[in-house]
């Protein structure tokens, strides 16, 4: 039988395979085994494909680490041959493993063929001066790596040492081109005002699909040859810091590209104000975590992934019962409308809107809706809120990172402990900021409250669940995933088994606030404005009205 022979192929990039080299390694393989009256195994792929064999991942972690593994265990047959363009494909190491790896090769049994010179190194073989020759081929190898290493790590310290003087490369977000001179980035108009517009509907609770069908609608030009907006790429947009002109390099290790070093803040011109971002960035957090609601203008549903049933815990859903006396719309417990483990009752939609809406009065429903100076006020601190929540995560992870290291033997203590003291220093006066915020959050709330007849008023312009006026309600369900941390519905009183309190209709809603406050509010009858009682607290404070009486505890 003819010896079997392999063909190992490495390429360190991708940008190989758009040449020839793969095509023309695989012919060279096999018009050497036909010359030496080999059996070229062709089903049994060995290629390392953008592996890098510098830090021997081709062995670690790739196609000839396997390879090896197979004749260890002589399911690959010694006497096979190895044939590979040249040694540097084996191993691009420093000599000590380089030479190691290359005698592990031949200590199998596996016979080596370079096809640059037609050379076989021999599987047992005295010849000294084989070895000689491979240790000088690599060492030459390992030096030519680390020498372009050096250099091209040299060259971009260089060029970000000079960032202000001239841009580290001309490739820029797509709303952005390079000066002549390449010392500045200018914005392209239209592309900008298009960005910036993304931006504001977002910031009104839109989601990605949302904003996309709209850009389609109006035809507006894409930023690339492409078939329309994609939810996708608004996604990619909102979410791309380069806005707000950071500058994130990168580089290729082993073919991948991965990130070097920390972002450059103002290397482009920012496009949206961080603040924005930041609270684009939490409302797409919260999204995501509670749900966007059903797609689309109609059919917004106000509590979508917010309200739970105060019996079991289980999401309240939208339940149409379509026209006719026992129809209508209602919010109802998941494990009830299955008869899974709960029997409570729905409670009218547009019933409990009103009842939310209306006692709820940290909702400002016509700042929100109309937006009022309020509302922008409202808007900054929420911001101011996002910016600060996102340095002190950044700093927290630091100082997690920093104490990581303490355990390590070979870090410098003294070094670790000051960058950790210095992360909670930051992180004490972080957390001072965002109390302060949120106070003068409330303090805003608090002096925003409106006459009653024009929040009975804004809550029917509002309209109901199924409305054309989506952007109200898109703006008022943003306002409620942000802001309301526990909604619970008692639909049937707070006590089930009163059968009572069902007849008598006597539903109940609590709801917690990111504020700190807590509200619960009780209703009989069919005027959702009209309580029976309703307990108001905040901190130590309290507020007890029943029957239009005011308690106030402290």
């Amino acid at each position: 039988m003819k010896p079997k022979a392999y063909s190992y192929i490495r390429m360190s990039t991708d940008v190989q395979l758009r040449g020839d080299s793969l095509r023309r390694q695989s012919e060279e393989s096999r018009r050497y085994a036909d010359d030496n009256d080999l059996d070229l195994v062709e089903d049994f792929r060995l290629e390392d494909i953008g592996v890098s064999a510098f830090h021997g991942k081709n062995v670690a972690q790739g196609a000839l680490g396997k390879f090896l593994v197979l004749c260890e265990q002589q399911i690959i047959q010694a006497g096979s041959y190895l044939i590979v363009e040249s040694l540097d494909r084996i191993s691009r190491q420093n000599p000590q493993a380089a030479t190691t790896l290359f005698l592990q090769i031949l200590g199998a049994g596996i016979n080596i063929v370079t096809l640059t010179d037609r050379h076989v190194y021999r599987a047992g073989s005295s010849d000294f001066t084989d070895i000689i020759v491979s240790v000088v081929i690599m060492s030459r190898a390992y030096e030519e790596s680390r020498t372009k290493s050096l250099r091209v790590g040299a060259a971009w310290e260089n060029k970000r040492r000079n960032i202000h003087d001239k841009k580290l490369t001309q490739v820029a977000p797509i709303w952005l081109r390079l000066s002549a001179d390449r010392t500045a980035f200018e914005t392209v108009p239209e592309r900008v005002a298009v960005l910036r517009w993304i931006f504001d509907e977002a910031d009104q609770g839109k989601g990605s699909l949302q904003i996309s069908r709209v850009l389609n609608q109006r035809g507006v030009p894409t930023f690339a040859p492409s078939k329309g907006w994609y939810e996708s790429y608004v996604s990619k947009v909102l979410t791309n810091r380069a806005v707000l002109g950071e500058f994130q390099p990168h580089r290729y290790i082993d073919g991948k590209r991965v990130r070097s070093g920390e972002p450059i803040p103002n290397y482009f011109p920012a496009i949206v104000a961080r603040e924005q971002f930041e609270r684009i960035q939490v409302g797409r957090a919260v999204r995501r975590l509670r749900g966007a609601g059903r797609k689309g203008q109609n059919n917004i549903n106000l509590f979508q992934g917010v309200a739970t049933c105060g019996y079991c815990n289980a999401r309240m859903m939208i339940v149409n019962k379509g026209a006719g006396p026992k129809g209508g719309v209602y919010l109802r417990c998941d494990r009830a409308r299955r008869s899974a483990d709960c029997s409570a009752s729905g409670w009218p939609l547009d019933h409990f809107e009103g009842a939310f809406l209306w006692f709820v009065e940290e909702l400002d429903i016509a700042a929100i809706v109309q937006g009022a100076s309020s509302e922008e006020t409202r808007k900054a601190l929420e911001g101011q809120s996002a910016t600060i929540s996102a340095d002190l995560e950044t700093q927290k992870k630091m100082r997690e990172r920093a104490f990581d290291l303490l355990g390590e033997p070979t870090s410098a203590t003294a070094f670790v402990r000051g960058k950790i003291d210095d992360a909670s220093m930051k992180i004490d006066e972080l957390e001072r900021k965002l109390a302060s915020i949120k106070e003068a959050t409330m303090i805003a709330a608090a002096s925003q409250k409106r006459p009653l007849e024009e929040v009975r008023l804004m809550i029917k312009e509002i309209g109901g669940w199924q409305t054309a006026d989506g952007d109200s309600r898109s703006r008022v369900a943003d306002w409620i995933k942000r802001n309301v941390k526990e909604l619970l519905l008692f639909t049937d009183g707070l006590d089930q088994s009163d059968q009572v309190a069902a007849d008598a209709k006597l539903r109940q809603f609590s709801v917690a606030l990111a504020g700190g406050e807590f509200r619960t509010v009780q209703i009989n009858g069919d005027d959702p404005t009209v309580a029976s009682y309703s307990v108001h607290a905040n901190d130590d404070r309290w507020v007890l009205t029943q029957d239009g009486e005011h308690l106030v505890h402290h």
